[in-house]
């Protein structure tokens, strides 16, 4: 969003902590990704490429905070929603997407997935007639299948339309009560009037379907209800184990371990399959947040464990788990030695968002002016994160001395140079420094940035 580009952008960026340390020489392939990140900045196909780099690896904490950046931090809504469905899901509600579907629903016109991916794209953009249209030739020719009486429900609510949503949900429990979606909506039904039948009808679905996930995730929750937590405890995981891709079993089971268990390392794997399934996944919270309080709640925890154990600061920043660095950076901050100065601007080539800039804060504040060989050195570092960061440090420190560095940073191609420099300026440098940003609108190629500067044009003439 254009808001990272304003003061609020600090805040952001400071919630983002998280992911593996890893400060020495990058690997090739991270080299280039971060290479590409700085070039293309306000693009999203690097960030979902440096999202899926750590999935592949397994690191799951940094893959969160990468895209959580991304998401909440520099790509507008619509923008890193599209990238995300194409880069993670495969969906591709564009023009071209829904063109090509159309093609291939001519050739073959009865096919269930091509009607359901084509309503799916409807959807997507609340167009309610036509994939209402859609849905309900659907229904005619394919009426077992509960995907499309399920989505004509859903669109029918979200337009208000509760009672007719309702009816149609009704008619298929009728009409196929021995399915195993029958079953699971007569219990529903029944919930909160008869919660004895509802239990009867469950279990009389899960004999005949065993490893259906909808009826033993209901099982979960009515077991829930009636406070028989171990009960519910092997339904919901069971449940969860047969619907890998389901976004409601997922946050909901790692809902039950958060809330119900109070265990937030049991509920983590849960509410990360469920974001990376949907970063809007919710609960009764947006399980993102979740995510975030229980990382900052192993690493309190840990980081205490080292302060008690009387481990020195500067081996602390040595941890694999950047929230802990982050918090050993605020201790710094507050114990400021001298010999911080080397190991915490080895931070500004830290993987993590955070960290890097946390660095960069502490070091703006905490350095003399015999910091200068080394920031003119970090502002021709070969890697384009460390040249950004050095520029709030330069601008806060030298003012008007540093313009010419920004000026440089300014004519390079790379998307992040470019918005650090003109970030620092506004930020760091007062009121010439504002002037000195606000006279680059016209040569600003990206239209991201030239929004940004003229945003800051109005509120600097409102103010």
């Amino acid at each position: 969003m254009i808001s990272r580009l304003s003061l609020h952008l600090l805040s952001l960026v400071l919630a983002f902590a998280s992911g593996n340390v890893r400060t020495s020489q990058a690997p090739p392939e991270i080299a280039k990704l971060q290479n590409d990140f700085a070039m293309h900045y306000f693009e999203p196909e690097p960030h979902m490429t440096l999202t899926k780099y750590y999935l592949d690896r397994g690191d799951r904490r940094e893959a969160f905070f990468t895209l959580e950046s991304a998401r909440r931090g520099i790509l507008e809504e619509a923008v890193f929603d599209h990238a995300f469905q194409v880069a993670f899901e495969g969906f591709d509600n564009s023009k071209t997407g829904e063109e090509k579907l159309l093609a291939d629903l001519a050739r073959n016109p009865g096919s269930a997935e091509l009607q359901f991916h084509l309503a799916d794209i409807y959807i997507s953009r609340s167009d309610w007639t036509r994939a209402d249209n859609i849905l309900r030739a659907a229904i005619k020719e394919h009426p077992e299948d509960f995907r499309f009486t399920g989505g004509l429900a859903s669109i029918l609510e979200a337009q208000g339309k509760s009672d007719e949503s309702n009816r149609i949900l009704a008619d298929y429990s009728k009409r196929y009560p021995e399915s195993g979606k029958g079953y699971t909506l007569r219990a529903e039904a029944l919930d909160k009037t008869d919660p004895k039948e509802a239990r009867k009808v469950l279990n009389e679905g899960i004999a005949k379907y065993p490893d259906d996930p909808e009826l033993l995730f209901k099982l979960g929750g009515l077991s829930q209800h009636e406070r028989d937590f171990d009960k519910a405890e092997a339904a919901f995981v069971k449940a969860a184990s047969l619907a890998p891709r389901s976004v409601v079993v997922q946050s909901w089971v790692g809902r039950f371990f958060f809330k119900v268990r109070n265990d937030g390392e049991r509920a983590l794997p849960y509410y990360l399959n469920a974001y990376f399934l949907s970063p809007h996944a919710y609960e009764t919270e947006f399980v993102e947040s979740r995510i975030r309080n229980i990382y900052f709640a192993q690493a309190g925890v840990s980081f205490q464990n080292q302060i008690r154990a009387k481990k020195p600061l500067i081996e602390i920043l040595n941890d694999p788990n950047p929230n802990i660095v982050s918090m050993t950076l605020a201790q710094m901050n507050e114990k400021w030695k001298p010999e911080y100065v080397e190991p915490v601007t080895t931070l500004l080539g830290h993987e993590d968002v955070g960290v890097r800039w946390e660095a960069a804060q502490l070091l703006k504040k905490k350095v003399d002016r015999s910091f200068d060989p080394t920031l003119r050195a970090l502002l021709k570092d070969n890697d384009l994160r460390k040249r950004g960061l050095a520029a709030y440090i330069a601008v806060y420190r030298w003012k008007e001395a540093s313009f010419g560095f920004m000026d440089e940073l300014l004519a390079e191609k790379a998307e992040l140079l470019r918005f650090d420099a003109l970030s620092a300026l506004i930020l760091e440098g007062g009121e010439t420094g504002k002037q000195h940003a606000l006279a680059h609108a016209a040569r600003e190629p990206h239209p991201m940035l030239k929004k940004f500067l003229e945003s800051a044009r109005q509120a600097k003439t409102a103010g």
